[in-house]
C-alpha cells in the first residue's frame, strides 16, 4: 500500500507526569523522564492523554506542565504534542489558544464525554478545533470513554473536511475495522497499540502507539521496525511476549477498574525507580507492592524487557 498519510510513520509515546505528595509537579524528574525517552529513540512524544492525566488537571497545572514539557522537548529537538481532554469546548479552545501563543502547533483531541456527540455536534466540535486553528495539526484520540467511537466512514468525512486532521490514535479496533481504516481514510496516520500493531502493520502503514513496550524503548523500536519491514515472524513473536507482559501486569495490579495512567506510571518507574506512582485525586494509582510484583515477574519470565537500554 502506498503511504499517503499526512503525518510521519513513527512510534508515538506518552509522557507521564510525576506529582509529589501535595499534587505538585516534580519538575526535575519530569524533565529527566522526557530526556530518557528521547535518548532511547522515542522522539514523538505527547502529554495529557489518559496516561498523562489530561482529564484530571486544572488550568494552572495544565499551563505549568505544558511550559515544562515544551521547553524540555525543544531542548532535545522534539516537537511537543499536547492532549486536550475536557467536557467544555470553550475550555479546549482556550487551551489551544494558550498553547499556540507558546508556539505549539500539534494537538491531540478527545471528544467531550458527558454525552455522546451526535453527527451535527461532532461536525461542530471539529469545526471549532481543526477548522478554527488551520495552522495547527490535530490527532484524534478515539476511545470508548468519549461515548462515541468514530468509524472509518467518520474519518473519511472528517479528513476530507479538515486537511489539518492528520492522525488517529486507536485504543481498540477489530480486524475488519483496520482494513476499512486504511481503505477509507488513508490520508490519516493510524496508530495502534501493541496487540493490534502486529496485524495492522501487515495491512497498511500503521504507526505504533507504545504502551507496555516502553519499559524497554530499544525493543519497542525493534517492534516498530519489524512492522515497517512487514516481518510477520518477528511481529508475532514480540506481540506474544507483550501480551504475556500485559497479563503479568494485570495479575500484579489486581482487579480494577484502573485508569490507564496507573499502569503507565508503573512503566515510568521501570525506567526510573524515583518515579512516583500516585495519580491526581480522586483517581488511584497502583501500589509499591504491585510494582515490585510486576518487576519480579519480568525478572523471572521476561528478563530481556528489564534491561535499561
Amino acid at each position: 500500500m502506498t503511504d499517503t498519510a499526512r503525518s510521519p510513520r513513527t512510534v508515538l509515546a506518552a509522557c507521564c507526569v510525576p506529582w509529589d505528595d501535595t499534587g505538585a509537579l516534580v519538575e526535575p524528574l519530569f524533565r529527566d523522564s522526557i530526556a530518557d525517552l528521547v535518548a532511547h529513540g522515542l522522539r514523538d512524544l505527547y502529554v495529557f492523554g489518559t496516561a498523562g492525566e489530561g482529564h484530571a488537571v486544572d488550568e494552572q497545572r495544565f499551563d505549568q506542565v505544558v511550559d515544562v514539557f515544551a521547553d524540555e522537548a525543544r531542548r532535545h529537538g522534539v516537537d511537543p504534542m499536547i492532549g486536550l481532554i475536557s467536557l467544555s469546548l470553550p475550555a479546549v479552545i482556550g487551551r489551544i489558544e494558550r498553547c499556540a501563543a507558546r508556539g505549539i502547533r500539534s494537538f491531540q483531541l478527545s471528544l467531550p464525554s458527558w454525552g455522546a456527540l451526535n453527527d451535527a455536534e461532532l461536525a461542530t466540535f471539529f469545526a471549532e478545533t481543526c477548522g478554527r486553528f488551520p495552522e495547527a495539526d490535530f490527532l484524534h484520540y478515539n476511545l470508548g470513554r468519549s461515548g462515541r467511537m468514530l468509524t472509518p466512514d467518520d474519518y473519511a468525512a472528517l479528513a476530507a473536511e479538515h486537511p489539518n486532521l492528520v492522525a488517529v490514535k486507536h485504543t481498540r479496533a477489530d480486524y475488519a475495522t483496520v482494513h476499512r481504516l486504511f481503505a477509507r481514510a488513508p490520508q490519516l496516520r493510524h496508530f495502534f497499540t501493541e496487540a493490534m500493531y502486529s496485524y495492522a502493520s501487515l495491512v497498511g502503514p500503521a504507526g505504533f502507539l507504545v504502551s507496555i513496550a516502553s519499559v524497554r524503548p530499544r525493543l519497542a523500536r525493534e517492534y516498530f521496525d519489524a512492522g515497517v519491514a512487514r516481518d510477520a515472524d518477528a511481529l508475532m513473536a514480540t506481540c506474544a511476549e507483550l501480551l504475556d507482559l500485559s497479563a503479568e501486569l494485570r495479575r500484579a495490579v489486581g482487579p480494577g477498574p484502573h485508569m490507564d495512567g496507573a499502569f503507565d506510571k508503573v512503566f515510568a518507574r521501570m525506567r526510573d525507580p524515583r518515579f512516583p506512582l500516585a495519580l491526581l485525586p480522586p483517581y488511584q494509582g497502583t501500589s509499591d507492592d504491585a510494582y515490585e510484583a510486576f518487576r519480579a515477574a519480568l525478572r523471572a519470565h521476561h528478563p530481556r524487557w528489564l534491561d535499561p537500554s
